[in-house]
């Protein structure tokens, strides 16, 4: 059972992940981050002395939730046979997307990342997201450098693509906004990443 201190903590992460995400870390405050608790800023100090010890905090917990993920699933690619690279390619793609639509927050974490937040923390690249980028990036090129595909820009690709889908969705005929949460536009948003990735790999579809 957790003490009240581990509770406590808890709730913070909880709270600051939430307005982080969405908000940015350089859209909130402490005090904000309290309030939203219902706790001062004197009772978040012990658990994170400084934002900046909060952040760093949410965007690790933020990186082993795609760890977990990219980890598995460019072993996988990177292990399969040639026969088995298309589906191994598509459980790539489909456990990105996966994660991408549960936890919302990371995607929104570093969409923020991307637009300079916070950005005299720089070790965020360097030593987690960089290293992870790149071994996702390794896995593509035993498909990507047979057919002379730009491996890191196509691994890119698929993130940008999904992370710019889980926030925001696509507009339909009508100009409503459909999101993940539809289950027609997933299955149809799965369908073209699959297409789309195979083809510019070369596989068969």
């Amino acid at each position: 059972m957790a003490s009240p201190e581990e509770n406590e903590r808890e709730l913070i992460l909880q709270v600051a992940t939430r307005l982080f995400a969405a908000l940015g870390h350089d859209g909130v405050s402490m005090g904000q981050i309290g309030e939203a608790a219902g706790l001062t800023t004197a009772a978040i100090t012990p658990h994170f002395p400084t934002k900046r010890h909060l952040y760093l905090a949410v965007m690790e917990r933020a990186q082993q939730v795609l760890s977990a993920v990219i980890d598995k699933r460019a072993g996988e690619l990177k292990a399969a046979a040639p026969e088995e690279r298309p589906a191994a390619l598509h459980r790539f793609i489909d456990g990105y997307i996966d994660l991408c639509v549960e936890h919302p927050e990371v995607p929104a974490l570093w969409m923020h990342r991307w637009l300079s937040d916070a950005s005299d923390i720089e070790e965020l690249e360097s030593l987690s997201a960089q290293p992870l980028a790149q071994y996702a990036v390794d896995s593509i090129a035993a498909l990507a450098d047979p057919v002379h595909a730009d491996a890191q820009l196509t691994t890119y690709t698929m993130v940008w693509c999904i992370q710019g889908f889980s926030l925001s969705g696509v507009l339909d005929t009508t100009g409503q906004r459909r999101r993940p949460d539809d289950p027609d536009a997933l299955r149809r948003f799965r369908a073209h990443l699959h297409q789309l990735l195979a083809r510019l790999l070369g596989l068969a579809n």
